[in-house]
C-alpha cells in the first residue's frame, strides 16, 4: 500500500470514503493444528458474515486475501455499523459451533483516497488496515476521525483505547473500541498518552477532586473547634479510601473491585486509577516519565506474538515467571527476591525481541498480546521492556506490571526513572 495518494495536474480526484478491514485472529495457528480443509471452511464462514454485512450498508467489496477482507462504503456510519455486525455475527457463530470459534478484529478509517483499477490508493486506507492489525479478537476499532464523524449520527459507545504506534503511519493514532452500547466509555478519559489530552471528563473529575478536598474553605463552610476544657484527642492513623477511577490525591486507598483486598499510598501528586476490576488495578503516572503500574491476576502467558490466544499456557501451568521463560521472543532476566507488603516476591525485567512479530505479515507493529486477564488483554510492543514484581497472597499469585509509555521515545534513565516510581509504591503495598 502506498501512504499518500498522487496530487497535482492531472491526478485522479479523491473520494472520502469509510474504509472496513476484517481478518481472523490466529488463522495460521487454527490451520496448523485443524488442517487446510477446516481453515478454508472457517475462512468461508467468515467471508460469508462480512458479505452479508457489507451488503445491508451499502459498502462494496474491494478484495479478499486469504483470511481477511477490505471494504468500501458512501459512510463512516455505515462501515461502523457494517463492523459491529461482523464481530457479533461471529460471536453467534462461535456459541453455535464453539468447536470452531471465528474469532474475527475489525478496522476502519475515514478519509480521502484514490480510486484505481486495483481499488483505493491512500493513507486512509493504510490506517483502516492497520487499525484492524491491532484490533482484539471481537473488537472494531476506530480512528477519532471516524468517532467525530459518527458520534452523534448512530446510536453506539466509544471507548478510549489510547495512542497506538501503526506501522508505516508516521504520528501515533487515537484509537476508540466501538459498542453497541452508547453509554460504553472509560469512566474516566486519561490525558496524554493514554487518551486525548483534552477530555472534559479529566476536567470534571480533576475538579471534583478540588470541591473534595478544598470544599469547606471554597463555600465558606465553617468548622466547630473543640473548647478549651476538651482534651484534644490522640491523632488517628490515616483513613484508608476507596479507589475512585480518577486522578488520586495523597492518601492511602483500597481497590474497590479487585481481588485480593490490599492497601496502598500515593505519596505525591500525578496518578490516576484507570481500571479497578476483579483481575487487574491500574494506576497511571501522568507526570514525567508517563507509564503505568499494573496489580493484575494473570489468567494465561500468550506464547505466540502473531496468533493471541491461539497459543497461550494453561493458568495452571506453572508461576508467571516460569510461564515467560516458554516464549522464544520473550527474555527474562535480572531475576531476585523482593519484599511486597510484608510477603515474598520475585522481580524480573522482561523484553520483548525487536523481531517478535516478523513472521506475523499483517500484524507486524502491532502491539504484541503477553497476558490474558480474563477479558482484557496486557500488551507490550517490539523492543519493550517492562519490569515485573509476582508474589503469593493466600494461595493466589498477584503480579505487579511496570511499563512505560511506549508510544513515546524515552531514555533508559527514564525507564528507570518509572521503575523507580513503581518500585516506591510497592513499597506502601499492605495486603
Amino acid at each position: 500500500m502506498i501512504d499518500d495518494a498522487p496530487t497535482g495536474a492531472g491526478a485522479p480526484a479523491a473520494a472520502y470514503r469509510g474504509f472496513l478491514f476484517s481478518d481472523v485472529r490466529g488463522f495460521t495457528a487454527f490451520a496448523e493444528r485443524h488442517g487446510n480443509a477446516a481453515a478454508a471452511a472457517m475462512v468461508g464462514r467468515f467471508l460469508e458474515i462480512a458479505r452479508a454485512a457489507i451488503a445491508r450498508h451499502e459498502g462494496a467489496e474491494l478484495k479478499t486475501e486469504g483470511d481477511n477482507i477490505h471494504a468500501v462504503f458512501p459512510s463512516a456510519s455505515g462501515a461502523v455499523l457494517c463492523g459491529l455486525e461482523i464481530v457479533e455475527g461471529a460471536a453467534e457463530l462461535s456459541a453455535r459451533e464453539p468447536d470452531q470459534k471465528l474469532a474475527l478484529g475489525v478496522g476502519i478509517h475515514a478519509g480521502e483516497a484514490i480510486e484505481t483499477a486495483e481499488g483505493y490508493i491512500g493513507r486512509a486506507v493504510n490506517i483502516a488496515a492497520r487499525l484492524c492489525a491491532v484490533a482484539r479478537p471481537g473488537e472494531v476499532l476506530v480512528s477519532s476521525t471516524v468517532k467525530g464523524i459518527t458520534q452523534a449520527s448512530i446510536p453506539v459507545g466509544f471507548i478510549p483505547k489510547g495512542k497506538k504506534r501503526l506501522k508505516g503511519i508516521q504520528d501515533p493514532i487515537l484509537v476508540y473500541a466501538v459498542s453497541r452500547d452508547p453509554n460504553a466509555r472509560a469512566p474516566f478519559e486519561l490525558p496524554g498518552w493514554l487518551v486525548d489530552a483534552g477530555s472534559a471528563a479529566a476536567a470534571v473529575v480533576a475538579l471534583a477532586a478540588v470541591v473534595a478536598i478544598a470544599g469547606p474553605l471554597l463555600f465558606g463552610s465553617q468548622v466547630e473547634k473543640p473548647s478549651s476544657s476538651e482534651a484534644p484527642s490522640a491523632p488517628s492513623a490515616p483513613s484508608t479510601r476507596p479507589v475512585a477511577l480518577g486522578e488520586l490525591s495523597i492518601g492511602t486507598y483500597t481497590p474497590s473491585q479487585f481481588s485480593p483486598p490490599f492497601t496502598f499510598t500515593i505519596a505525591e501528586l500525578g496518578w490516576a486509577a484507570s481500571r479497578d476490576q476483579p483481575g487487574s488495578l491500574v494506576l497511571v503516572h501522568q507526570d514525567e516519565p508517563q507509564g503505568s503500574v499494573s496489580f493484575a491476576r494473570v489468567q494465561q502467558v500468550f506464547t505466540d506474538p502473531c496468533a493471541g490466544d491461539a497459543g497461550s499456557t494453561a493458568p495452571t501451568s506453572g508461576s508467571v515467571i516460569d510461564q515467560l521463560r516458554v516464549p522464544k521472543h520473550v527474555q527474562v532476566s535480572d531475576e531476585k527476591a523482593v519484599d511486597v507488603g510484608g510477603l515474598k516476591g520475585t522481580q524480573v525485567d522482561v523484553t520483548i525481541a525487536d523481531g517478535a512479530q516478523a513472521a506475523c505479515g499483517g500484524l507486524a507493529g502491532a502491539g504484541i498480546p503477553v497476558f490474558g486477564l480474563g477479558a482484557d488483554v496486557w500488551q507490550a510492543s517490539p523492543g519493550e521492556r517492562f519490569r515485573l514484581v509476582a508474589t503469593e497472597v493466600g494461595g493466589d499469585e498477584v503480579t505487579v506490571l511496570m511499563s512505560i509509555d511506549w508510544t513515546k521515545t524515552h531514555s533508559v534513565q527514564e525507564l528507570e526513572a518509572l521503575f523507580g516510581l513503581g518500585g516506591s509504591l510497592l513499597t506502601t503495598v499492605e495486603f
